[in-house]
């Protein structure tokens, strides 16, 4: 079975890979909060395992190169499972404009990747609301909160 989550995952990572090679970016995947640190993991272009970094006191820093898609999934297992996952999970963050944001996903269909809601929350002394709410991905693209999700590679 985990085997099973591991390659659907892995489809997914090569489907996402090609739309940020298109860009020449990378593209945020997935994000975990842990204490007050984010790991958030991106798509580098022409590469198919994640780049993994840690945002920290308004910092964001490579946290670990790994090599091999199955450490990353070691380490941050939700990756695995928030790919067939009907709840919402937390994709990226982007601080803008002296204002700080996280951005979910949730799929209403766990095997139909375009049936995904985007959410962008303010996150604002430790109160969320939100700012918008996207039908995909591509309706994301489009919005101020782009920069969340493709990320330019020379930041």
């Amino acid at each position: 079975m985990k085997t099973k989550l591991l390659l659907a995952f892995v489809a997914v990572l090569f489907s996402f890979t090609a739309f940020a090679q298109k860009l020449g970016q990378e593209m945020a995947v997935y994000a975990e909060k842990r204490g007050n640190d984010y790991y958030l993991l991106r798509l580098e272009q022409d590469k198919p395992v994640p780049k993994v970094y840690v945002y920290s006191n308004g910092q964001t820093k490579v946290y670990k190169d790994y090599k091999d898609l199955k450490d990353v999934a070691m380490d941050f297992p939700g990756i695995v499972t928030s790919n067939k996952s009907t709840k919402e999970e937390l994709v990226s963050i982007l601080n803008k404009d002296n204002h700080f944001y996280e951005i979910t996903s949730q799929r209403k269909d766990p095997n139909n990747f375009e049936k995904t809601t985007v959410t962008v929350y303010e996150v604002s002394n430790g109160q969320k609301r939100i700012v918008e709410e996207y039908g995909s991905i591509m309706e994301l693209v489009m919005s101020p909160y782009k920069d969340a999700i493709f990320i330019d590679i020379k930041k």
